[in-house]
């Protein structure tokens, strides 16, 4: 887990200080000195849009040809294209069946398919008649938020412990066709909550694979996400208080559980702004239908909503003010035991604007190290109280420990540029549900 976090922070902190200037056309391979391999394509393209690092892993090998097909090995993934493909972006690219390749034979209990009518489908459990297995909780959060079917294939069996081979210790694990996930609680509503077994290692191994680096041809830059565009339409949507009667700052339960709903209906994911983040900034993966769910401010009708997101298996952002806010320390915590994501919303709720350099430094680090005194992890997003920013004080921001920050209005694209004043949308309590629906597919 801290290794991963690790890589994460190195990532955004080199992207925090140093912008590479940008190539007028993104290189076609890259090469990783971390493991001394080239990434071409066409399995470059399809890893920046697969998860990259935190998904697929660093490069093993170079693409080479295996029984007719052209490969490569990462550390959790074998990517599988035609042999006339080297060098082509525009072809089709299929990771293999990694996992189920590795568990031919287990006939443990966990891995015998259920027989079963399929029973109907929840937001907290699904049942894969395809394989017999069902797929439920946080397991199927990470599922839906990462690549679901396309990346990581049906579930070949059903959750179960075992000895972690890399740590020895004991661990709830589910195995797909693509991939084995293990949970890890220490890291809750995180993007480390579910990690990824390096299957792809373990396979190179049996296949024999020449991994050892090689070095590095003539010109090529490199791995660097900024090396690459990246933008994308994310609704993120924000929320105030929760009850009767409806205003424009309040919406009642019974309106944001008639949303949520539509959410789900509709196809959309919800993620933090962790992953959002990560995909703007490091080629994370973005699901086709993600949201964002956020909430300022902290009155305490907000533990209702935090508990119908979690009824759903949904996750939202919460900006709240340390000290002042009715949410404290213990409904913060328990926020963050349903999977929920804790952002800092100032000290004191006034205009940063009208503050001079100090005080907003003061506004923005204090309410952070309160905040992670509280629940004894990183605060990582900062949203500008009253959506009151401008340049000055969005740049004293960046420094004060944070990985991003949000604005309050702005619209739904997102870009680099624009990363410590990102758009959200305004969710005002008395809107219909057509109206909600506008906002979030076409505003």
């Amino acid at each position: 887990y801290l290794r991963f976090l690790w890589i994460w922070s190195l990532v955004l902190g080199l992207l925090a200080t140093v912008q590479p200037a940008r190539a007028a056309r993104p290189p076609s391979v890259v090469y990783f000195p971390t493991t001394g391999h080239h990434l071409d394509e066409p399995f470059l393209s399809f890893w920046r849009a697969h998860g990259g690092l935190r998904i697929l892993g660093y490069p093993l090998s170079e693409a080479h040809e295996r029984n007719g097909l052209l490969v490569q090995y990462f550390e959790r993934a074998r990517l599988e294209a035609l042999p006339e493909c080297a060098g082509n972006p525009a072809c089709p690219v299929q990771l293999t069946r990694i996992a189920a390749l590795l568990t031919t034979g287990r006939n443990d209990p966990p891995f015998k398919p259920l027989a079963l009518d399929a029973p109907p489908p929840t937001p907290l459990r699904r049942f894969f008649p395809e394989t017999g297995h069902f797929l439920a909780n946080g397991f199927l959060r990470f599922w839906l938020r990462n690549g679901g079917l396309p990346v990581f294939g049906y579930p070949i069996s059903e959750e179960f412990t075992e000895v972690d081979p890399e740590t020895g210790q004991p661990v709830t694990v589910q195995y797909f066709e693509r991939a084995r996930f293990s949970w890890h609680p220490e890291a809750l509503g995180t993007l480390w909550e579910v990690q990824l077994a390096r299957l792809g290692a373990e396979l190179a191994a049996r296949d024999g694979v020449e991994t050892a680096p090689v070095p590095r041809q003539p010109g090529v830059p490199d791995y660097d996400p900024a090396l690459f565009p990246r933008a994308f339409r994310l609704p993120v949507l924000m929320y105030h208080d929760i009850g009767e009667p409806a205003d424009r700052y309040r919406i009642p339960l019974w309106r944001l559980e008639q949303q949520l709903d539509w959410l789900l209906a509709n196809g959309y994911v919800t993620i933090s702004l962790e992953q959002a983040f990560e995909a703007l900034l490091a080629d994370g993966p973005l699901p086709e239908r993600a949201v964002v769910i956020t909430f300022d401010d902290g009155p305490r009708s907000q533990l209702a909503a935090a508990r119908a997101l979690a009824a759903r298996n949904m996750t939202a952002t919460f900006f709240v003010l340390p000290g002042r806010s009715a949410l404290g320390a213990a409904e913060l915590r328990e926020l963050r035991s349903m999977g929920h994501e804790i952002g800092s919303h100032s000290m004191t709720h006034r205009a940063m604007t009208r503050f001079d350099d100090g005080a907003v430094r003061w506004e923005a680090e204090t309410s952070r190290r309160t905040l992670e005194s509280w629940l004894g992890e990183p605060v990582r997003f900062f949203a500008y109280p009253g959506g009151d920013w401008n340049p000055r004080v969005a740049s004293i921001v960046s420094t004060t420990g944070y990985f991003g920050a949000m604005a309050a209005w702005g619209g739904t694209r997102w870009t680099r540029e624009k990363r410590w004043v990102e758009p959200r949308v305004e969710i005002d309590g008395r809107i219909s549900l057509d109206r909600f629906a506008w906002y979030v597919e076409r505003f």
